[in-house]
């Protein structure tokens, strides 16, 4: 796999996210003319089929056209260490949510608004255990063995630094929400920066698993609870994370850990600008990017 060319690998790549795109878009499409979108649990279930197929389908192809397959449960559990790199790393999330958060209200002064994000009604408690293994379960587990396992491990060999910028690009735009590139970005610079930092992919799961559940929550509760004691709860919550991840922070300065020693000037990496030379590389972004604005059309449109 090291000596695969590098514009190989990326149009390999590609390739994946072109499946991941088209099983995303097409899938749900199928499913709604079965019938099956009638029963919100039902559909609940597609999606998260969906998900699961539009990970592991593209690692499928990944590894078998580029002959890559690495050992990524060869860890133990994340370690009292792990947990405070985890709590660190949701303070930078928050942060990076507030700022979003200011940037979104900035343009909807000028006359560009963007849809606030909800969730459908939940009126059973199989719903929520459903939706919540949808949005936090799920992406946690697969989307990390797809971002993190596969595409971020096939670009090192070409820099940490490249490997983990191109990863994090590439899970941007996976994504389907353009206003919230800037929180979506950062945390695929983090998760694979805490991956790479501490060689265990149940961390970065972990990670992404807190975040997902903490911003499912948030959504849940403001659905269930109205005016201020929503928001009271979601200040507490917040100032938990602040507190606490702002403590982590400290001691990891403290005991010398740099999370983000692979954005550092180190070794030879390969420039980002290279993924726009691939061509399959550069459809595969442009079907992301297509479908981020389908999206966010459909969103305006509702």
């Amino acid at each position: 796999m090291k000596n695969t060319p590098l514009k190989y690998r990326l149009n390999v790549i590609g390739g994946g996210l072109i499946i991941f795109v088209c099983l995303r878009l097409y899938l749900p499409q199928l499913a709604r003319m079965a019938g099956l979108g009638a029963n919100f649990n039902i559909w609940l279930l597609v999606c998260m089929a969906t998900l699961v197929l539009a990970c592991i389908l593209p690692i499928a192809f990944i590894e078998r056209m580029c002959d890559f397959h690495p050992m990524l449960f060869k860890k133990q559990l994340p370690q009292t260490q792990d947990l405070l790199m985890v709590m660190g790393s949701m303070f930078i999330f928050t942060a990076l949510a507030m700022v979003n958060s200011i940037l979104v209200t900035l343009l909807g002064k000028v006359g560009i608004v963007f849809p606030a994000q909800t969730l459908e009604p939940i009126n059973s408690t199989l719903t929520l255990v459903l939706y919540f293994v949808y949005s936090a379960v799920i992406p946690a587990i697969f989307e990390e063995l797809f971002m993190r396992g596969i595409v971020l491990n096939l670009l090192l060999p070409n820099g940490r630094r490249f490997a983990v910028i191109t990863s994090a690009l590439i899970f941007t735009v996976m994504h389907t929400q353009v206003q919230s590139f800037i929180p979506v970005f950062g945390a695929g610079i983090v998760l694979a920066c805490i991956y790479l930092y501490t060689d265990n992919i149940y961390v970065s799961m972990l990670l992404h698993f807190v975040n997902n559940a903490y911003s499912f929550i948030i959504l849940y509760m403001q659905q269930r609870v109205n005016g201020i004691s929503a928001m009271g709860f979601a200040s507490f919550v917040m100032a938990v994370i602040i507190v606490g991840g702002g403590c982590s922070l400290w001691w990891m300065k403290k005991n010398g850990i740099t999370l983000f020693e692979s954005l550092q000037k180190s070794g030879k990496n390969s420039k980002v600008s290279k993924i726009f030379t691939c061509p399959i590389m550069v459809l595969g972004l442009l079907c992301c990017l297509m479908s981020v604005f389908a999206q966010l059309y459909a969103d305006l449109a509702v």
